[in-house]
């Protein structure tokens, strides 16, 4: 894949953020004018280092029903629909002290991107990513784990506290799928 999205360096610049990420913080990401999702002023994107190939940490993410045995804000995930190229999940995440309820449209491009976007239910909107990016090579190999959410709930929130909620909650979600692929792995 020739995307610059797809390198490591679009979305990891400095040293700093490298150590960090090594030392297995998640970090907040600064906007990177990526044109996938919109709704910038409700959104936020952060990044996880897991020591693990690509391919066990897709497999983590893409199963979006087993996604509550992990995540804590994540109350239910149910496949509705199956169609080609996508799937219709119906959710319920915990906001604040709001128990959302939604159905996600779900697009995955293996192995690089999964796109999600809300289809319908309690959200005003709601859209976003996961991207895996393989770092080092071979049994070295570890996977840069973008996430980003945009949101916009369907009661009156301001936008300073959807970007303070995204910024607390998305390290939790990337450290549940770390935690999750190392269970999995040691548990093989």
């Amino acid at each position: 894949m020739s995307d610059e999205t797809s390198k490591p360096d679009h979305w990891i610049k400095t040293p700093a953020q490298w150590a960090l990420l090594e030392a297995g913080d998640v970090i907040i990401l600064e906007s990177t004018g990526e044109s996938e999702t919109k709704g910038s002023n409700h959104a936020a994107t952060a990044a996880i280092l897991i020591d693990s190939p690509v391919i066990p940490v897709w497999d983590v993410v893409n199963d979006q029903e087993k996604a509550p045995n992990y995540m804590k804000t994540l109350r239910s995930s149910k496949l509705l629909e199956e169609h080609e190229g996508y799937s219709l999940i119906q959710q319920q995440v915990k906001i604040g002290f709001h128990k959302v309820n939604y159905v996600v449209k779900h697009v995955p491009t293996p192995p690089s991107v999964i796109h999600f976007s809300r289809e319908r239910g309690d959200m005003k909107e709601m859209n976003g990513f996961w991207r895996f990016i393989e770092v080092g090579g071979g049994e070295e190999s570890k996977t840069l784990l973008i996430y980003r959410l945009s949101l916009k709930p369907d009661f009156p929130v301001p936008a300073f506290l959807i970007r303070k909620s995204l910024s607390d909650n998305l390290p939790d979600t990337l450290t549940s799928v770390r935690d999750e692929v190392l269970r999995i792995r040691k548990d093989s």
